[in-house]
């Protein structure tokens, strides 16, 4: 039995060295040819018959339009497929270690692309599976991250709508904080005039401040939401129109450049109004109180409604943080 497997192992080598030769000279242009499902390298195909989805040659596209069981398939000339359908032909790719014998399994062991002999001769004892069995794979892990990375445009498609309203709720508190002073200003006497003129200033560099980092951050989420998009866009287009080939190839690459893109997270909108942002003009307030006791208890109340108020806003962003904590597990 040892001897016979022996006998085996050098008839096949003694073909392949035969058959070297003259398989390098079809493969130096097998990227560029499609060949013939039927004949292999002995042809290039020309026709595809949509039903069969086999390529045809010239001689074996005229046996298939007379033969009983396909002449009323559909026949379609390759150069007239629409590109979508083009990118889906199966390109036959052949083994460099065996030029005459296409790439039909992976093996898991080394992690190559490799054909039949290959696994007989090379890989006898490691584990394999077909091409398209390790491209679905793939196909199955990208498919896991685009859809996150899409999960993730939503959110911040959502975020930045909460950015918009958040323009309009710095506008609003900038007017009521002005509109505050100056109620105060006009119960006041002259001296302060001054005071009032400064902390009105203030006021506007705190509000100027809150659009400059509202409007970064607007900025920060749009650069994720592309980086988000054009990852998937890529993936997508490997996916619909790569082949396997060009899937398993590529699939490691598209899976570093998804996962990059959904490990980068901006900072959302509420966040802005955690920060102590309002201090200066309340520190301020406060200096003046001696002079308007009047307006004391209404002040303090407005204070504490204040920071009720970002207590509030911290709780939304505290559910919101752990929403999405629970939705990437």
């Amino acid at each position: 039995m040892r001897l016979a497997s022996t006998y085996v192992v050098v008839i096949i080598l003694v073909r392949q060295n035969e058959s070297t030769s003259k398989m390098r000279a079809i493969r130096q242009d097998s990227g560029k040819k499609t060949y013939c499902d039927v004949c292999g390298p002995k042809g290039v195909a020309c026709s595809r018959c949509l039903e069969c989805e086999e390529n045809l040659c010239q001689p074996c596209c005229y046996v298939h339009q007379n033969s009983k069981m396909s002449r009323h398939h559909k026949i379609s000339d390759l150069g007239s497929l629409e590109p979508q359908l083009k990118g889906k032909i199966r390109q036959r790719i052949f083994c460099d270690q065996h030029p005459e014998d296409e790439i039909r399994l992976v093996c898991k062991n080394c992690k190559a692309l490799i054909c039949v002999l290959c696994k007989t001769i090379m890989h006898e004892n490691h584990a394999s599976e077909t091409v398209s069995d390790a491209a679905a794979e793939v196909k199955k892990n990208i498919q896991i991250k685009m859809n996150r990375c899409s999960d993730k445009v939503r959110r911040i498609t959502d975020s930045e709508r909460e950015a918009d309203g958040l323009d309009k709720k710095i506008n609003d508190a900038e007017k009521k904080e002005i509109k505050a002073l100056e109620d105060q200003r006009l119960q006041l006497i002259k001296v302060i005039d001054q005071e009032v003129a400064k902390m009105k200033d203030k006021l506007q560099n705190v509000y100027k401040d809150l659009r400059q980092q509202n409007a970064a951050l607007k900025r920060r989420m749009k650069e994720e939401q592309e980086k988000c998009s054009t990852a998937t866009d890529n993936a997508r287009q490997i996916i619909d129109q790569g082949t396997d080939i060009d899937v398993i190839k590529k699939g490691s690459d598209l899976e570093q450049l998804l996962s990059t893109a959904m490990t980068e997270t901006a900072l959302y909108p509420m966040a802005l109004m955690n920060k102590d942002l309002f201090s200066p003009a309340e520190i301020k307030v406060r200096e003046l109180i001696p002079l308007i006791g009047v307006m004391r208890d209404s002040t303090e109340i407005s204070v504490r409604e204040r920071e009720r108020e970002r207590e509030r806003e911290r709780e939304r962003e505290r559910e919101r943080e752990r929403e999405i904590s629970l939705y990437e597990r």
